[in-house]
């Protein structure tokens, strides 16, 4: 078994989190969202609690989604199909609103291009922006609008 992070280690994550997914973390709708998908899907307390945590990671940027289904199906000792159908949920309930933080997050070099202060403030070298080329439409095209 892996050694537990740190409680300083979480905090110093969260800190860098942008306020979408810290408010996610602690948010009561998706604790009870949780509760709900595993009470239907007939998960016992403990296991709850593990889905829980490992959500938990996933809004953190400690655990990929893409490896939650297969972590829940091994720490939770449950099949496939029912990792998966929580994934599904957890999926449409939680993580579709937050998709456009959790690609940012999960980006290779999210973490390294914010520095960490006491005030977790994010300097603004660290925001980068991206502009975006106009469409060139080549061809005759019958459903856009003229304007």
């Amino acid at each position: 078994m892996e050694k537990e992070p740190s409680k300083e280690f979480f905090w110093k994550t969260y800190e860098k989190l942008p306020e979408d997914l810290k408010e996610a973390i602690f948010s009561e709708n998706n604790n009870e969202a949780v509760k709900t998908i595993c009470s239907r899907l007939n998960l016992t307390e403990e296991q709850s609690s593990l889905v829980a945590k490992y959500t938990g990671r996933t809004l953190m940027g400690l655990l990929p989604l893409k490896e939650l289904p297969i972590t829940l199906e091994l720490e939770l000792n449950i099949e496939e199909s029912v990792a998966n159908q929580i994934i599904k949920e957890l999926t449409y309930a939680i993580f579709r609103h937050l998709r456009v933080s959790l690609n940012k997050i999960y980006s290779d070099n999210y973490f390294e291009n914010i520095p960490l202060e006491e005030d977790a403030k994010i300097q603004k070298d660290a925001i980068i922006e991206k502009k975006e080329k106009p469409i060139k439409y080549d061809s005759y095209d019958p459903y856009r609008e003229v304007l």
